[in-house]
């Protein structure tokens, strides 16, 4: 009798889920290019962005997919289509030419009846994202991968996972399902930020600073930059300039505090031993041209000689952590650099390719060909090294090692232009969405190991945020001020 109850319990189960779909076919509907995100109608009542699956009863039903090109034209595409039971049907949409509104229904048309049918969000994650929080308009629904039932309209779906006691890596996104949708989302989280509890941390009290400060013992020496304007960019006479450098776009910043030097392994070495933050590997050449693990928590405190070298093999996301030790220790909102804050800062007023002129010159910074003490000619059993922090003589706004040395970690995406940048000293940032393969955050500065061509105030680079193998990656810290 038992085993008869449990094989009643589940074909009821079976068929209440089936009841709770009310559909057995899926039209399957797909988009290329700009036709993406253009909405989906099933018979006169909209079911979604596009691509969508849309569960569909047999028999005959109207598509129409449709974008908007202005306020007054719009692209179609309408086809009739015959749909067997339980089959999965794909069309593939490519929208026609522009012509003139003729109005549309809104899903706020539907009726309330209608409205409770609902629709289910199927969320997947990476293996390493596996069991990320999912919250769905600020309620929690469970874990990555889950299916979510939500009612039809737009929803906010927000996706995070814990990185170490101060951040969090994130996936935020506005979804707008039909009736009777299965609408399909592959999150990849990228996008770090403070956790709750250092998010709820009092404001800053108001104060003045001006020249050097320093904010903790082990805490990098800041420097005052002064609030102005630049030009951003690069002009097209300059020597290896690079398309994304332009076009060029004046640019106005507030007041701000930058570290004076990179962060050095000493100072990187305090934030790993108070936090335990996992650095991985990094099998790279290090500072002596040797293979080894470059920058990691063991070697950190074992190479005292190196402690005046910048840290090195740290990923965007370890210099987000860093820089979030510093804001919960001092209670001050210590961050990476925009672009044009860097670029501000690193031209400290010039407008030459490099802030002490055009040519590279000798002993001015260091890179792979600009003559000083730590190249390979002068070394040539260690081969190229970075050097210890400030070597060499600073910028106008005392700034040292703004270019050569080691790459810097900014906040921004990449952008393959400057069209569109913001014009307030803001970062621009790119957030992921779906489908989308992870935006490269901007890298500056150049390094030891890099040509003078990638050593200028211009020049820029996108690279994962995930990448740690590389030993040229460093960090330098910027600090509101009030």
């Amino acid at each position: 009798m038992k085993a008869v109850y449990i094989s009643t319990l589940l074909a009821l189960s079976f068929a209440t889920l089936t009841n709770a779909y009310a559909a057995e076919s899926t039209l399957s509907v797909t988009c290329r290019g700009n036709d993406v995100g253009a909405e989906v109608l099933v018979n006169g009542k909209f079911k979604g962005e596009c691509p969508v699956d849309v569960l569909v009863p047999e028999g005959r039903l109207n598509l129409k997919v449709q974008k908007e090109v202005d306020v007054s034209t719009v692209r179609l595409f309408e086809q009739e289509i015959r749909i067997g039971d339980n089959v999965t049907k794909t069309v593939n949409v490519v929208l026609g030419a522009s012509q003139p509104k003729v109005g549309k229904p809104h899903a706020q048309d539907l009726t309330r009846d209608e409205m409770k049918k609902g629709s289910v969000l199927s969320i997947t994650c990476r293996t390493d994202e596996m069991n990320a929080d999912v919250y769905v308009d600020g309620t929690h629904r469970g874990t990555c991968p889950v299916d979510v039932r939500v009612s039809e309209g737009t929803s906010k779906l927000r996706v995070q996972k814990k990185v170490d006691a101060f951040n969090e890596r994130i996936f935020e996104q506005e979804v707008r399902v039909g009736d009777g949708v299965v609408k399909n989302i592959v999150v990849q989280l990228d996008v770090l930020q403070p956790n709750t509890a250092i998010q709820q941390a009092k404001p800053e009290q108001a104060e003045v600073k001006t020249g050097k400060f320093q904010d903790c013992k082990y805490c990098p020496e800041m420097v005052v930059i002064p609030a102005g304007s630049f030009d951003m960019g690069s002009p097209d006479h300059e020597a290896g300039r690079n398309v994304d450098e332009g076009p060029v776009h004046r640019v106005t910043l507030p007041s701000f505090a930058m570290s004076e030097t990179e962060v050095t392994r000493a100072q990187f070495a305090v934030f790993v031993h108070e936090t335990k933050h996992d650095l991985g590997d990094c099998w790279a050449v290090n500072e002596y041209g040797w293979i080894n693990p470059a920058g990691r928590s063991s070697d950190l405190a074992a190479e005292v000689s190196l402690d005046n070298r910048p840290v090195s093999c740290v990923n965007w996301f370890d210099a987000q952590a860093y820089v979030q030790w510093l804001a919960k220790k001092t209670g001050k909102t210590y961050r990476l650099p925009t672009e044009s804050e860097w670029e501000y800062a690193a031209r400290a007023g010039t407008t030459t390719a490099r802030y002490w002129g055009d040519d590279v010159g000798q002993n001015n910074a260091n890179c792979s060909d600009c003559v000083h003490k730590w190249d390979a000619a002068t070394n040539p059993w260690e081969g190229e090294q970075a050097s210890p922090v400030a070597s060499f003589k600073p910028n106008a706004f005392g700034l040292y090692d703004m270019l050569g040395n080691v790459w810097e970690w900014t906040e921004d995406t990449y952008h393959s232009n400057y069209k569109g940048a913001p014009a307030d000293g803001s970062a621009w940032v790119q957030k992921t969405a779906g489908n989308e393969r992870i935006v490269g955050r901007v890298i500056r500065g150049g390094s030891f190991k890099n040509h003078s061509l990638f050593m200028r105030s211009a020049f820029r680079m996108g690279i994962e945020p995930i990448k740690r193998y590389d030993y040229r990656f460093g960090i330098r810290v910027v600090r509101s001020l009030p």
